[in-house]
């Protein structure tokens, strides 16, 4: 499970927020990726499979393996892979760029600058994003894609082939498909930042118990649709922020509404294991400065990496572990 969004500030900045659920931990990591640079792989591999890039980036990667499920260029374009069960992919084709499914995120980071250019590139069938059913079941996934002009796009694969939605909303969570996260806001056109004011029952006049009765009703669990409602929602209904660094602070804001803490969501395997989904870390990435930052699940504090002033070349393939400790005393 995860939850992605887009803000965009007054003063133009872009912003993206993520988070990344899952049951078994993921050992996250950033990694660096320099243009025209391989990451370690095999070399012939690496060309293989399209994926030297064009663009240097930084992603998120997982148990070391220099594999990204989200992450941003050099050029300010964005994306991840979120969960989506039913997805299917396409079949390959000899006359076009094969990349597989699970590489989509670095390809997309690699090679693509905007959005316009993404949906140029599957929509002419110029790129193909392969994997079998059995790929298909074990890693269901669908991307959002957003760039530094605030351009937002939802990549999903249906019935063997690509279904590009442009995203007005600039939310994504998981299953159901997209549209119908559109369709189910229709349920929730009467929530208000508005405080409700008194009635009268029979002869007495009942008050507000507090503060935020005009958001009763807003889902608050952890169910993909809920998780949606309640991003989109509180996107629209909070104060725009006036520049980058307010915008930063309310994606953690929003990110810190869906966090989900280990224990709370859990499923029984069919060996009888317990897993439980739990919020590993979140990212927050500033689009026009070309900033990325990242707070993992131990600890609350936000680590960041700016891609305007990193030398790309030094750091090429470098795995960095985010700190997960607490102690970080005031100087006085």
């Amino acid at each position: 499970m995860c939850t992605d969004f887009l803000i965009g500030a007054v003063d133009g900045t872009i912003v993206n927020g993520r988070s990344m659920e899952f049951g078994i931990d993921l050992k996250g990591a950033l990694i660096v990726r320099a243009p025209g640079k391989s990451a370690g792989l095999v070399g012939w591999l690496e060309d293989k499979l399209h994926l030297v890039p064009k663009y240097g980036y930084v992603g998120v990667t997982s148990f070391g393996l220099p594999i990204c499920s989200d992450g941003m260029n050099s050029q300010g374009l964005s994306t991840g892979a979120l969960w989506l069960p039913g997805s299917e992919y396409q079949a390959p084709d000899a006359k076009a760029t094969n990349v597989f499914c699970g590489f989509f995120v670095d390809w997309l980071l690699g090679n693509c600058a905007t959005v316009a250019e993404v949906r140029q590139a599957l929509e002419s069938g110029a790129v193909r994003v392969v994997g079998d059913q059995w790929v298909a079941k074990a890693g269901p996934l669908h991307f959002p894609v957003h760039d530094a002009a605030g351009n937002s796009i939802v990549i999903e694969f249906l019935g063997g082939q690509p279904v590009i939605s442009d995203n007005p909303v600039k939310v994504l969570t998981n299953l159901p498909n997209f549209s119908w996260h559109l369709t189910n806001l229709q349920n929730y056109v009467n929530l208000t930042p508005w405080d409700a004011d008194p009635m009268t029952v029979g002869d007495l006049t009942v008050s507000r118990p507090g503060h935020g009765t005009g958001l009763a009703g807003l889902p608050g669990n952890a169910t993909p649709p809920a998780r949606f409602i309640r991003t989109a929602l509180l996107k629209q209904l909070a104060d725009q922020p006036a520049t980058a660094a307010e915008a930063q602070s309310l994606a953690f804001h929003l990110l810190n509404a869906v966090d989900i803490p280990k224990g709370t969501v859990r499923a029984r395997k069919s060996d009888g294991a317990v897993e439980c989904d739990y919020t590993q870390w979140v990212v927050v990435k500033d689009l026009t400065d070309r900033l990325i930052s990242i707070r993992m699940a131990a600890s609350p504090l936000a680590w960041s990496l700016d891609l305007k002033t990193m030398d790309f070349e030094s750091m090429n393939g470098r795995q960095i572990a985010i700190p997960t400790t607490m102690a970080n005393p005031l100087p006085v």
